[in-house]
């Protein structure tokens, strides 16, 4: 009879777990769902980050469509037309080979923004998984990533990226490729940050008690609650891509021709930047749009889904 009630009790308590947590759930349920609601109208309150937005997504319509938008093929080029100032038949000039210069500058956007999103999704890769081994695993595993942490934190990314770029070449996969490689630090640090801390609340241990596996609680209750501050830095961390990408290209060491891009057309226009302001102008215009659409939409994120304001 002892052995029958001891065993009852021993399969009442799963039971009762779940239930203590299934209360618990839907209260952090019901607290995401307003949380996002007032994180939305947080965000349409500043100025800054819709002015931000409307850029970003016209900048981006312009690069998907750019072969309907571009007067012309950014290859097109004429020495009868070259070196030629805004005009009705070109309404941003020409270069020194007599490419159309608007033609060539939405194309280089459309350079600027897939290194800008593709070196980001490479960072991602690299980042959120290292990011995670060391928040859960802790240990040995957290030791080493952070480890690699400090050495690549210990060199400036413009420098480590140039010394990448040199060591495997230039062209648009290679440099998506070694922005990436430099980016993921702040991703993995920041998620490792969060999962430390999230991983003592309430709801995780309530989780562990009914029997659920690492896996499942880093997908279900601990990645959902650090995704915020994720977001934000991921929307940063485009902006600062692009300017990488930019800068390597003013180098000469990043994107060569044919593609354009607007680091690139920069440098080219430097020795007539006197005679001929429209070509350095132009390019220069595009990078500083791109870079404070992206950040105003990164700036109203993080004061969209600060924690402390809500």
């Amino acid at each position: 009879m002892a052995t029958e009630t001891g065993g009852r009790r021993a399969l009442a308590r799963p039971t009762a777990a779940r239930e203590a947590v299934s209360p618990l759930a839907g209260e952090v349920a019901r607290r995401h769902r307003s949380n996002a609601g007032m994180a939305t109208r947080r965000f349409f309150r500043h100025r800054l980050a819709v002015a931000g937005l409307v850029v970003t997504v016209a900048l981006i319509s312009v690069a998907l469509f750019a072969p309907v938008i571009a007067p012309t093929s950014y290859k097109d080029a004429s020495l009868i037309d070259a070196n030629k100032f805004p005009s009705r038949e070109f309404l941003l000039g020409t270069d020194a080979i007599g490419h159309d210069y608007l033609s060539r500058i939405i194309y280089g956007l459309r350079t600027s923004l897939l290194v800008g999103f593709a070196a980001v999704a490479v960072a991602i890769a690299i980042g959120i998984p290292l990011g995670l081994l060391a928040g859960l695993r802790g240990g040995w595993a957290d030791f080493l990533v952070m480890r690699v942490v400090e050495v690549m934190t210990a060199f400036p990314g413009i420098l480590f990226a140039i010394f990448l770029v040199t060591v495997v070449g230039s062209g648009v996969g290679n440099v998506i490729l070694v922005i990436g490689v430099t980016s993921w630090v702040t991703l993995c640090r920041l998620l490792r940050a969060q999962l430390l801390t999230l991983r003592e609340q309430e709801y995780v241990t309530a989780a562990r008690s009914i029997g659920a596996n690492e896996l499942s609680v880093a997908v279900k209750h601990l990645l959902p609650n650090a995704l915020a501050p994720l977001i934000v830095a991921v929307t940063l961390a485009i902006p600062t891509a692009i300017f990488t990408e930019a800068g390597l290209s003013f180098l000469g060491i990043g994107i060569n021709e044919p593609t354009p891009s607007l680091g690139k057309m920069v440098a080219d226009s430097a020795q007539f930047i006197r005679v001929y302001w429209h070509l350095a102008l132009f390019p220069t215009l595009a990078i500083a749009l791109a870079m404070l659409g992206f950040t105003f939409v990164g700036d109203g994120l993080r004061d969209a889904l600060d924690p402390r304001q809500q």
